[in-house]
């Protein structure tokens, strides 16, 4: 392990687990929470460079790839944070959908607000409907007045989730797989790049350079 690498890990690794765990919360939507993001995770990549600043000029190729890795790491700290909180205190209970928006990115992606079977408001939303695809059509939606179970926050930290998405056997080793290789290509990026030998020439003397043009002079006669 290079020292120069390890502060890329450190910073790459510090903003995808803040920010993850951020998104994973009741506190920010994440629809809305997007640009902030993007912008957020774009200053990871410039305070990594900072960090060589100037003692020694990055590996940007490495530099890069380990930061669009980071961006996946972000999406794997989200989901093992609300695993974690869920799996520990998670309550399974029937909702029911007391509205339903349409989120702001591009496409369709609704949000379910819930509420228990006293009525009771759920904190945060449920951004997926049971049976609905990534990238799918004509997925399943909800309406107000369906019912559908959930994992629940009692504390209100973490959104509700299905049931099926609440599984740590699969959360850990995705945030793994991903940080392993946000760690290569950190790693990778903090080698030192290798000096290129310079070769200097002598400096040629007065009585050296007189000689060197005699015989210039003569070859030129002897050519002629």
């Amino acid at each position: 392990m290079n020292q120069r690498g390890a502060e890329y890990l450190a910073v790459m690794t510090a903003v995808s687990g803040l920010g993850g765990a951020l998104g994973a919360t009741t506190w920010i939507r994440v629809d809305v929470a997007a640009v902030p993001g993007t912008i957020v995770w774009c200053l990871a990549l410039m305070a990594a460079v900072l960090v060589t600043a100037p003692a020694q000029p990055p590996r940007m190729g490495m530099l890069c790839l380990a930061w669009l890795l980071s961006g996946l790491l972000m999406f794997a700290s989200a989901m093992g944070f609300y695993t974690a909180v869920l799996e520990a205190r998670g309550e399974r209970v029937e909702a029911t959908v007391t509205q339903v928006r349409d989120g702001t990115e591009k496409g369709r992606h609704l949000f379910y607000a819930l509420a228990d079977a006293e009525g009771t408001r759920i904190p945060g939303e449920l951004g997926a409907w049971p049976g609905a695809e990534i990238g799918a059509n004509h997925n399943p939606e909800g309406e107000v007045g369906a019912r559908v179970t959930v994992i629940r926050d009692p504390e209100g930290l973490v959104d509700p989730r299905l049931p099926d998405d609440v599984d740590g056997s699969v959360a850990v080793p995705i945030w793994l797989v991903v940080f392993t290789m946000t760690a290569a290509a950190c790693m990778l990026a903090g080698r030192p790049l290798r000096a290129r030998p310079v070769v200097r020439r002598p400096r040629e003397t007065s009585e050296t350079g007189r000689r060197a043009r005699r015989r210039r002079r003569k070859r030129r006669l002897r050519q002629s």
